[in-house]
């Protein structure tokens, strides 16, 4: 096996509410495809996984990596089990923005839309980021924690119980309130604290990568 061999994950997970409605998030894609490019041009053998974000993915990035196609939590939720439970990769950057709830019950149909009202009820998803270490214990994990309106304080100690949480080796914090077109600030954080700090994607993806291979390493 490659000894850099890198899965990426990128995008939203829609989740049905009936036959043609569903319920999604405001994820691009962009984070994941542009750290998926970076690794692919440092010489790792990439697979991004890639859900229905609206960050264009190029023939070009087709050809310098795998890319697979999800739409649904489920969609997902199947690729990790398969992709990490073949024991195949030696990280997993873990990007997209995985839904939180879903609908108790799937409508059979379309819902009527004639109601003056629609009252849903909805459950928790499981946490697919808590599968990915029982699946392969080896696997190197970067986890991404998205925090709203939190200090940097915070941001830290949401991101560092998330890592110790699933087991991951490093975290990534953002908030969404310091998000724009142009600038991606974030955190990079391993057991031992703030190892980088970047204010876009692209700058974020150098020392992420360099992190990632002092662990493959090890």
């Amino acid at each position: 096996m490659s000894a850099r061999r890198l899965l990426v994950t990128a995008g939203p997970t829609w989740v049905p509410l009936d036959a043609v409605r569903h319920l999604a998030n405001f994820s691009t894609g962009r984070m994941g495809a542009t750290l998926a490019r970076a690794a692919a041009a440092a010489g790792w053998e990439v697979t991004l996984l890639y859900g229905p974000g609206c960050h264009p993915i190029t023939a070009e990035d087709e050809r310098r990596m795998e890319v697979v196609r999800f739409i649904t939590f489920d969609d997902l939720h199947a690729l990790l089990r398969e992709r990490i439970g073949s024991r195949g990769y030696t990280g997993l950057v873990h990007t997209a923005a995985v839904s939180d709830y879903r609908p108790a019950e799937r409508a059979a149909g379309k819902l009527d839309s004639s109601a003056p009202e629609l009252v849903l009820r909805l459950v928790r998803t499981p946490k697919l980021v808590d599968e990915v270490k029982p699946l392969d214990p080896e696997i190197v994990l970067v986890a991404f924690k998205l925090t709203a309106s939190q200090t940097r304080e915070e941001m830290v100690w949401s991101a560092q119980a998330l890592r110790r949480r699933c087991g991951a080796e490093l975290v990534v914090a953002n908030d969404q309130a310091t998000l724009t077109a142009e600038r991606h600030p974030a955190l990079l954080l391993d057991e031992g604290g703030v190892v980088a700090e970047a204010e876009t994607a692209e700058a974020l993806a150098a020392p992420l990568l360099s992190q990632l291979v002092r662990r493959v390493r090890r």
